[in-house]
């Protein structure tokens, strides 16, 4: 097990606060029978949440690699 610095593991625990709350967000689960383009203001909504919930992954990832590595 690796160990994360006092300011990666402050970031990491923003960062996961900021996933919880992107899961509660409406607009992150897609109903099944959406259809996008029908509404491009709701695409957006969509889009928008998953754009940053994807971000925040990869952010706790570099993280991650970043404290494994030494870094």
């Amino acid at each position: 097990m690796w160990k994360m610095t006092l300011k990666q593991r402050r970031r990491q625990t923003e960062l996961i606060a900021l996933l919880d709350q992107l899961k509660r967000d409406p607009y992150s689960q897609i109903p099944k029978d959406y259809t996008f383009g029908d509404d491009p203001d709701e695409d957006e909504k969509y889009n928008k949440v998953l754009a940053s919930f994807s971000s925040v992954v990869e952010e706790l990832q570099k993280l991650e690699v970043a404290a494994r590595d030494g870094g």
